[in-house]
């Protein structure tokens, strides 16, 4: 079917990368599986434009792909130009796909008068198959939990949401020389992996509502560093036969090591990475850890350090009128 465009004109969309902190039920029990904690990023953003003309730009055939695979699922037969000028970058643990997916639905979608539904967007592109903290970060920013999956489950719901304290920000470690597990990668090592006993499972959740998400509120730095470190132990505990150990790059791990010797608790992997991070009470602080690494991996070229904050605005969704 084609859709009639009243007038010529465009959509703009904005979204931002994700930090995927953890999963908080890994046990493999009946019911509910997953849950996710994770929280929007400002360092990496996707932003995209799509018109109401025919492709007249080169495009990345994977966002083309999305685009044409949307178009579909509305039954539709319409020619729409996708522009990108911004992409998180891919396999680095950082949401890339969903995002790319939520914003090319979200524009084709308001560009054709058609409502914006996140959850449905994702589903119908088999997104939120584990975690819904992307879709939850590209409606609301800020931190969020989701329940994971029950039976019934489209797309994982959101239990909470918060502002992250704008204060506290992340060192990002980079390592561009490998990619986190994805696509056919990511689906096998789940069906491979060994779930983790119910006693961790019931302390993870237990810190979560009694440590993690309180100290957040309250902006107990200290006791949401631990909390967080706790999550990520878990986590490795139950990733590490798929990737080789606690983190996929060796070389992210030795840098989190030795944060970690420095008493440092709020430090990690992203998703499967091989992204890591290390929460700091300051921009200050972050910056000055970020130049003694700058320093001192000055030459590992596949090595990258970003100083970040935390986003707590939604998606931008902007419709423009294009002058003939």
């Amino acid at each position: 079917m084609n859709a009639v465009i009243s007038a010529q004109r465009s959509v703009s969309v904005t979204t931002h990368g994700r930090l995927h902190l953890g999963f908080f039920d890994l046990s493999g029990q009946p019911g509910r599986r997953f849950g996710s904690v994770g929280v929007a990023i400002a360092a990496y953003q996707t932003a995209l434009t799509v018109t109401a003309r025919p492709q007249q730009l080169a495009v990345d055939p994977w966002a083309s792909a999305i685009l044409q695979r949307h178009l579909e699922s509305l039954a539709l037969d319409t020619a729409l130009e996708l522009n990108i000028q911004q992409a998180i970058p891919r396999h680095s643990g950082l949401g890339s796909g969903t995002q790319m997916t939520l914003a090319v639905g979200a524009g084709v979608n308001t560009l054709l008068d058609l409502p914006v539904n996140s959850a449905q967007i994702a589903a119908a592109h088999q997104r939120g198959a584990r975690s819904g903290i992307g879709i939850a970060t590209f409606d609301h920013g800020g931190l969020v939990v989701d329940g994971g999956r029950g039976a019934t489950t489209i797309v994982p719901p959101l239990l909470a949401r918060h502002a992250f304290p704008q204060d506290w920000h992340f060192l990002l470690i980079m390592d561009q020389s490998r990619d986190g597990l994805h696509g056919s990668g990511e689906k096998n090592a789940f069906k491979q992996l060994s779930p983790l006993g119910s006693s961790a499972t019931r302390d993870i959740q237990h810190l979560l509502l009694m440590q993690g998400l309180p100290a957040l509120i309250e902006q107990d730095f200290q006791a949401f560093s631990e909390f967080v470190g706790a999550l990520q132990s878990y986590n490795a505990d139950y990733f590490a036969p798929a990737q080789g150990g606690p983190y996929a790059s060796q070389s992210v791990a030795a840098i989190l090591h030795a944060f970690q010797q420095q008493g440092y608790r709020g430090l990690g992997q992203t998703s499967w990475g091989p992204t890591g991070f290390i929460l700091l009470p300051s921009k200050a602080e972050a910056m000055q850890q970020q130049a003694t690494l700058l320093q001192q991996y000055a030459n590992d070229a596949h090595l990258s350090f970003i100083v970040t904050a935390a986003v707590n605005d939604p998606s931008q969704i902007t419709l423009n009128s294009i002058e003939n």
